[in-house]
C-alpha cells in the first residue's frame, strides 16, 4: 500500500507555518467537499477514544468529554487522518459501542473507530496526528484550540 509522506500532507493542510484546528477543518472540508463536525459525546465509551462517521453530506468526529484537551486533539487528528486518506471503508465489528453510540452511527456510510496495531494506515494516521499537533500547538499563544 503506497501511502503519501506524512510531512507532505501536513504541509498541504498547514502550509510551512503553524495554524489552528479551525483552519485545518476548513481546509480539509474543502478537500473532502463536505463539512466536518466535532462533537463531545457523553455516554459509555468503553475502550474507544474517538470515532469518525462518514455521511453523504458531512463527517462527524466524536470524542468523550472527560479526556484532556491535548489528548482529544490527538484523537481528532487521528480521525482527520482517516478522512484525509479516505482509506477506511471496511466493515467493523463494534463490540465496545454502547446503545447510545450506535444510535449516533445510524445513517453513516462508513465508520472508523478501531485501531489495528501495525497496520500501515493506522501507523500513518498516528504519525499524521503527532505532526498535526506540532503544527497547531507551535504558536506563541498560550490559548488552546477551540475545537468543540
Amino acid at each position: 500500500m503506497g501511502l503519501p509522506p506524512v510531512a507532505e500532507k501536513v504541509r498541504e493542510l498547514c502550509g510551512d507555518g503553524t495554524t489552528s484546528m479551525a483552519e485545518v477543518l476548513e481546509r480539509l472540508a474543502v478537500i473532502c467537499e463536505k463539512p466536518i463536525k466535532l462533537i463531545e459525546q457523553e455516554g459509555s465509551w468503553g475502550t474507544l477514544t474517538a470515532f469518525k462517521l462518514d455521511f453523504e453530506d458531512h463527517f462527524k468526529i466524536y470524542v468523550p468529554p472527560q479526556n484532556s484537551t491535548q489528548y482529544k486533539l490527538h484523537c481528532i487528528y487521528h480521525e482527520l487522518g482517516h478522512i484525509y486518506l479516505e482509506s477506511f471503508q471496511g466493515h467493523l465489528v463494534l463490540p465496545d459501542l454502547s446503545e447510545e453510540m450506535l444510535k449516533e452511527a445510524a445513517g453513516a456510510k462508513s465508520m472508523s473507530c478501531c485501531s489495528v496495531p501495525n497496520h500501515p494506515v493506522e501507523r500513518w494516521v498516528e504519525d499524521f496526528a503527532f505532526e498535526m499537533s506540532k503544527k497547531t500547538r507551535a504558536r506563541s499563544s498560550s490559548e488552546t484550540d477551540p475545537f468543540l
